[in-house]
């Protein structure tokens, strides 16, 4: 791939990077405003609040198992030269394998409900896990034609259709606990309407977009691409939430709150960059691979560190800032012990976003059954490492066990990456940046108990520092700055005219 047409990808990615971005942060300001309702005591008592983290937990670690890593398949084999001749029978047959699962899924949620739900220390258990079992099967139905308009690169109907889903949440969080103050039930019927009333419509407008065929001799090489992904996706949940059960085993349903909130304050890095830059780069990475199949992965280079040298920016703003966000939310202090928590999670979601940039290689080469062996060890790790660390160090030891598991994962794949595309990635810009970030943060740190317009000023000016490091590093050289700045006034550009 030549430069100006590297650069015309990276463009491109910005642009989808950015539209992702925007509607990712949206989407965590508007989940701001359950905030209040989640941590009043009065509405949801902390110990059912840890019991809906247990939930949200449980979502992310069946969701990837029960999807068959499905809705990756459908980005690998749409975008594999190889696959030409049958591409266009892929979505339906997808789509049509997920129902069938979604439909499994809804009726053993309604026959195990009554036995389980007991676990959830409410007495409305049974229901609840019904409701949850709704809210499971739309996710899976709904998950394919979401992947569908990621393929054909239509970022701003995928963040709209996700938006429209959020309200739909807080509306009915609204409306199910504050005002029926249904508690912990009414939280998990606002899940199960919202992305049921998002699965109808986005199932129904993909069906009416997409050739309706069905290719059984796809089933098979989906499911060997995808049921290593599948067990993959039993394990990389691990890493994301498994230590809220640890904890939960270990410590106590108010330890497991504190811990979920500093997990959403660090989640908006995930949000904001990991998630949004993962959702574009994951369909442009594999056309620029496919297009240029052999050599280095030139975009994969280029991302890499620029990735790395913002992400470490948002990292160090969220830790410096958790503890005045969470001040002005919480009405119970206790969520203040949150604070220290933030900055092991955010790093461990900057590794993660590295191994993205990673995995996708290995998605091209099909490299399916080292991804799941690569995630399991991983996962192996972090849960020996919480088990050692949470009974001598709490909450701190099991957010330490996640950022050391995410190194481990995000090594293993480059390692394996390499082997495929040998490519010369930035690793000094990799070691500066977390240097960079963890120097900034601790020191700030030491402001915690200062009056509070003396600490947000120090660590506003600890967040600001951050920039110039960077170019006196020469992590980003002058010239490339200028160049970044008119790329953005052409965006802004482009964007006002009537045809931009």
């Amino acid at each position: 791939m030549s430069r100006t047409a590297s650069q015309r990808t990276l463009s491109r990615l910005l642009r989808q990077g950015s539209v992702y971005a925007l509607g990712n942060l949206l989407l965590k300001a508007s989940g701001l405003l359950l905030a209040p309702l989640y941590l009043n005591t009065t509405l949801l008592p902390q110990a059912a609040y840890g019991y809906l983290v247990l939930l949200e937990a449980t979502a992310q670690l069946l969701l990837p198992l029960l999807g068959l890593g499905l809705t990756t398949g459908l980005l690998k084999f749409a975008t594999d030269p190889a696959q030409r001749d049958r591409q266009e029978a892929v979505p339906f047959t997808v789509l049509s394998v997920s129902l069938g699962v979604a439909l499994l899924v809804l009726g053993l949620s309604w026959v195990v409900a009554p036995r389980l739900g007991t676990l959830l220390g409410q007495p409305d258990g049974a229901m609840i896990l019904r409701l949850f079992g709704v809210y499971l099967a739309a996710k899976l139905l709904s998950g394919v034609p979401l992947a569908f308009l990621r393929l054909r690169e239509r970022a701003a109907l995928y963040t709209t259709a996700i938006l429209l889903e959020t309200a739909l949440l807080i509306g009915g969080v609204y409306y199910f606990l504050a005002h029926a103050q249904l508690g912990l039930r009414g939280v998990v019927q606002a899940m199960a309407l919202a992305s049921g009333s998002s699965a109808l419509v986005l199932v129904g407008g993909m069906v009416r977009v997409v050739p309706r065929r069905w290719d059984p001799r796809l089933v098979g090489a989906l499911m060997r691409f995808g049921l290593p992904l599948a067990l993959a996706g039993v394990a990389l949940p691990v890493l994301h939430v498994g230590d809220r059960y640890l904890l939960g085993w270990l410590a106590d349903p108010e330890t497991v709150a504190v811990y979920g909130w500093a997990a959403r304050l660090s989640g908006v890095l995930n949000m904001l960059l990991v998630q949004s830059f993962q959702l574009a780069f994951a369909v442009i990475g594999l056309k620029a691979l496919g297009e240029q199949p052999e050599g280095e992965a030139a975009l994969h280079r280029r991302t890499f560190r620029h990735y790395t040298i913002w992400g470490g920016w948002i990292a160090l703003a969220l830790s410096l800032g958790a503890y005045d966000v969470t001040a002005l939310l919480a009405s119970d202090a206790a969520y203040l012990k949150a604070d220290p928590l933030v900055l092991p999670l955010s790093l461990g979601y900057l590794l993660f976003g590295l191994y993205n940039i990673f995995v996708n290689v290995l998605y091209a080469a099909g490299a399916s059954r080292f991804i799941a062996w690569n995630v399991v060890a991983a996962g192996l790790l972090n849960v020996g490492l919480n088990l050692w660390w949470i009974p001598k160090l709490g909450a701190m030891g099991a957010a330490l066990a996640t950022v050391v598991a995410y190194g481990v994962l995000a090594g293993g794949a480059a390692w394996r990456a390499l082997r495929v595309r040998p490519t010369t990635y930035p690793w000094r810009v990799l070691l500066l940046v977390l240097a960079l970030v963890v120097g900034l943060a601790l020191p700030g740190y030491m402001t915690t108990f200062w009056p509070p317009a003396m600490r947000l000023a120090v660590r506003a000016l600890l967040i600001l520092l951050y920039g110039p490091l960077v170019v006196a590093l020469r992590l980003y050289r002058p010239e490339e700055l200028r160049e970044g700045w008119q790329w953005l006034r052409r965006q802004w550009r482009q964007m006002r005219t009537p045809t931009g």
